[in-house]
């Protein structure tokens, strides 16, 4: 009987991915243009120290360099959004084909299983472990790649113009990996505590505690709303149309989640 090969997490990812491979590899490309149009303010803000140590004071050589400036800045805005739009689409059609699997081999366990399993630990796999996917498709891939190769292009131009330079500029890189250590210090064992937390509460036990850290945030803001009108109405009245605008952009999204809620159990009894 022939064995069969237990394929790697990586394999499985890559496979669930393939169909969305395009989207990815221009997702990618948009985001490495994205990335090098923010160099162009700096190239901007550059020619026009130069001119200012040259002692010049005429309007029109400043003016079309700030233009530039603005444009590379709202390019490079417009393009890190399709960027993420893109890889954020097509991650999603990723973990719902990835929820669908999950549940569709639900419906082939035998029935002791589900009845001894936790609700929470269904839900932690369904849920966290599923969107754990999320931030590596969608944010890793394109921002990543997109933050590396850029980079690694300067550091390139700056060994061509003075190696002395681009050492200099490399200084920043175990300072910024030291720092980095120290916040993922005992991160594992933090984790686990959480997972397994999730593990071990049923579903109906969240509602209430997201009810009562809802209402919560809700009074704190009133609060706080409140004191800054006492020193200026003004940005009082700012921060109460924040919150209205909040409670109405949630409200028009809670049919969307509906609607979701009811084709993910459609998908469930499939």
């Amino acid at each position: 009987m022939q064995e069969v090969k237990e394929q790697s997490t990586f394999s499985r990812l890559k496979e669930f991915a393939q169909p969305q491979k395009g989207s990815y590899i221009a997702s990618v490309i948009i985001a490495v243009i994205g990335v090098a149009s923010g160099i162009i303010p700096y190239y901007a803000m550059a020619r026009i120290i130069i001119e200012l140590i040259n002692g010049s004071r005429e309007l029109s050589l400043y003016v079309p360099w700030c233009v530039v400036a603005a444009a590379g800045f709202i390019l490079k805005v417009l393009f890190a959004n399709i960027s993420t739009a893109m890889s954020h689409k097509a991650t999603f059609s990723v973990l719902s084909e990835v929820r669908f699997r999950i549940t569709s081999k639900l419906t082939r366990l035998p029935m002791g299983y589900i009845l001894d399993t936790p609700s929470g630990r269904l839900k932690t796999t369904l849920v966290e472990k599923v969107d754990s996917i999320e931030p590596t498709l969608a944010h890793v891939l394109p921002e990543m790649t997109s933050n590396l190769l850029v980079p690694l292009a300067i550091i390139v131009y700056l060994f061509t113009l003075d190696w002395r330079m681009a050492l200099v500029s490399l200084i920043t890189l175990p300072i910024g990996t030291l720092c980095y250590m120290g916040t993922t210090k005992n991160y594992a064992e933090k984790f686990a505590v959480y997972t397994n937390a999730g593990k071990h509460t049923d579903v109906e036990e969240i509602g209430p505690c997201v009810m009562d850290k809802t209402v919560h945030g809700f009074i704190h803001a009133l609060i706080i709303a409140v004191s800054v009108m006492i020193f200026d109405w003004r940005i009082g009245l700012v921060i109460i149309a924040g919150i209205l605008l909040f409670i109405i952009r949630k409200r028009r999204k809670k049919p969307a989640a509906m609607s979701l809620s009811q084709r993910s159990q459609t998908a469930t009894t499939r």
